[in-house]
Parts: C-alpha cells; structure tokens; sequence
C-alpha cells in the first residue's frame, strides 16, 4: 500500500496526461504559499529593517525555504492518500472539496476561513516585498527618484509604492489559479536562469584571473539547474509567457534608456550599513 501511495504521489498529472494535477497541488498548498513563496521573497526585502541583517536574513531565508517545503510535501502526500490523482470536476476549487472529503462541512468551514486569512497575509508579504524593492530601485536612481524613491514622513514607508503595488495585485481578481501561477512562475524561473548562467560566468572570469574553483560546484551545478528552470519555463501558460516577454522587452527598453545605449554603466542598487543601522534603530 505504501509503495502504491509513494507512486501515486509521484504521479501527479491526470490519465489523461494533462496538467490539471498540477492546478490542484497548486490549489491545496495555496495558503502555505502564501505564507512560503511571498515570505520568501519578502525577507530579503527587509534586509534594511532587519537587526543584524548579514546574520539573520540568511537564516530566516533557509528556515524559510525548509519549513516551507517540508510542509509542502507533507501537504501533497497526504492530500494524495485521500484524492488519489489530479482529476476534479473544478479543479480551481480542488482545494475545498477535499476538505470536504477529509471532514464534512465544519472541516471545509475551517479549512476555507484558513484560506481567506493566509491570501491576506500572501498579499500582505508581497505588498512589502514589492513596494520596498521598488524603493530600493527609487533610492538608486533606477526608477524615477521623485516617484518611487520616497518614504512617507508620517509613517516612514513607502506609501505611494504600496499603492502601486497594491492596484497592480487587483489585476489578480480577473485571474484562475493555473493563469495566475503561471505569470508569477514565468519571472521567478526567468530570473533563476540567469542566476545559475551567472555562477557559470563567474567561475569563467575567476579562471582567467588565475583563481581556481571546483568546478563541480561553479559549472555542473549550475548547468543543471539552468537546464531545468529552462525547461520549466518553456512549459508555463502561454498567455504567461507572451506577458513575460513583454514585460522583460519593456525592461530593456527601460535600461537602455538609463545607460544611454548601454554605453553607461547601469545604476547599481546599494543597501548601506548606515541605512541598516539607522532602520534597526
């Protein structure tokens, strides 16, 4: 029985071969999500508001990461011992009729005022996570200064970014579960390419400095990773895909604009010790 459930667990798409188990895992762990994904992305955020930033945020990343997935994958085990499969006559609200299935109406009441609370605190963190990168952008001059590098002197945040952000999130209203993912995945994937490509660059450039790194650790590694965001990239919605290209050609255009033609060095996001130290205070 066991060896039937870990196949199971492992097989998460439908008969059919479509991806609708993919909308349901995505479905079930929607308020871990919100607490997981956004939290982690919001940490790094709050690097400047942190006490002792180069010791706690990394830890709070990696307690992050594993909390997270550990219950990520608790979730989904068990939630396929009860609905073995990915096939739901709605899968956008597979979430709920499980919960029914697992324990009645007043189960499905609890498990749908949980989910209500954990999209707020979801928003809630990448609200925060967003409008202070766009300060951060602001304050370094690559975005407008005027607009986005300014913090409310009552509150001492930025206001006018988390309204930004706050009107850009309502577009979600008008967004399923798999279209919405999709467009959040199509970034973060995105920018984890790049990051993988980018230790394959730096390895190059320290060997031709004469330095020597393991070469396992700074190509093969990061190779693989590369390979396998980019192949989970190429499968996202294609509506995401179209969106997100759009967006990364408004982002060149933006900076070309900023270096004059790429003739000048971009402006370089800082994060200060006396910033850090003045927030902690």
């Amino acid at each position: 029985m066991l060896s039937g459930n870990l196949h199971r667990l492992l097989n998460l798409t439908s008969p059919q071969g479509s991806h609708q188990g993919d909308v349901v895992l995505v479905g079930l762990v929607q308020p871990l999500d919100g607490v997981g994904d956004e939290v982690f992305d919001a940490v790094t955020t709050l690097t400047e508001e942190t006490i002792n930033p180069r010791r706690t945020v990394p830890r709070a990343i990696m307690l992050v990461a594993l909390i997270g997935g550990g219950i990520f994958v608790a979730v989904s085990y068990v939630t396929q011992l009860v609905h073995p499969g990915g096939v739901f006559e709605d899968s956008a609200s597979a979430a709920s009729s499980i919960a029914l299935q697992i324990g009645g109406q007043l189960f499905g009441a609890v498990f749908l005022a949980g989910l209500v609370v954990a999209q707020f605190a979801s928003g809630l963190a990448a609200q925060a996570s967003a409008s202070r990168l766009i300060y951060a952008m602001g304050r370094d001059s690559v975005l407008p200064k005027a607009v986005f590098g300014k913090l409310s002197e009552k509150f001492h945040t930025p206001v006018a970014n988390l309204v930004v952000t706050g009107v850009v999130g309502l577009i979600a209203i008008f967004l399923d579960v798999a279209t919405s993912t999709s467009f959040i995945n199509f970034g973060a994937f995105t920018a984890f390419t790049l990051v993988n490509a980018s230790v394959v660059f730096h390895y190059v450039r320290q060997r031709r400095a004469g330095q020597q790194l393991n070469a396992v650790s700074y190509v093969v590694v990061p190779v693989i990773g590369a390979i396998i965001c980019a192949y989970l990239l190429s499968q996202l919605d294609s509506n995401a895909i179209t969106l997100g290209v759009s967006w990364l050609v408004l982002g060149v255009v933006v900076l070309a604009l900023i270096t004059r033609g790429f003739k000048a060095s971009p402006p370089e996001m800082t994060a200060t010790e006396k910033a850090t130290v003045e927030a902690a205070a």
